[in-house]
């Protein structure tokens, strides 16, 4: 939150430029819930992320100003995973951004672009597209993995 401040306005902060979003998936709301069928006995972490109030987070690896380290990429390595399927809300800022790092980290990395929708502002979803195949990034759908 910033005050005097409208989501969707840009700010710059110390790392760059910074569009404000609305409030959401705050700790202890609604928004921030697992959903109720999502079968969780066998999950060994639930990564927090963007709990700095003076950085913003998009990305399940590396914050907004693109140094802080969730710590995802060393644990993921740890165990000997080599590939990342990303999913989610919103697929061409926060989908895209953890794709981008999961692939810059090394990572064989698909989107699952079924199991993601977009906020698609001003061409955003196009040019995310654009940016991630051109990296490598691989484009399915959950069709693709199941058959």
């Amino acid at each position: 939150s910033h005050a005097q401040r409208l989501p969707f306005e840009s700010i710059t902060l110390p790392y760059g430029p910074q569009t404000l979003w609305p409030d959401h998936c705050v700790q202890g709301s609604h928004g921030a819930q697992l959903h109720a069928d999502l079968d969780l006995p066998h999950a060994q972490l639930i990564l927090r992320k963007g709990c700095n109030t003076h950085i913003d987070s998009y990305s399940a690896f590396l914050e907004a100003d693109r140094t802080t380290s969730t710590g995802l990429a060393g644990y993921l390595k740890e165990r000997g995973i080599d590939t990342v399927f990303v999913v989610g809300l919103a697929l061409d800022f926060c989908v895209a951004w953890s794709a981008q790092d999961a692939r810059s980290a090394g990572f064989n990395t698909y989107v699952i672009e079924d199991g993601c929708r977009a906020i698609d502002m001003n061409g955003s979803l196009e040019n995310a597209w654009k940016n991630l195949l051109s990296m490598g990034v691989e484009r399915v759908q959950s069709a693709d993995l199941l058959g």
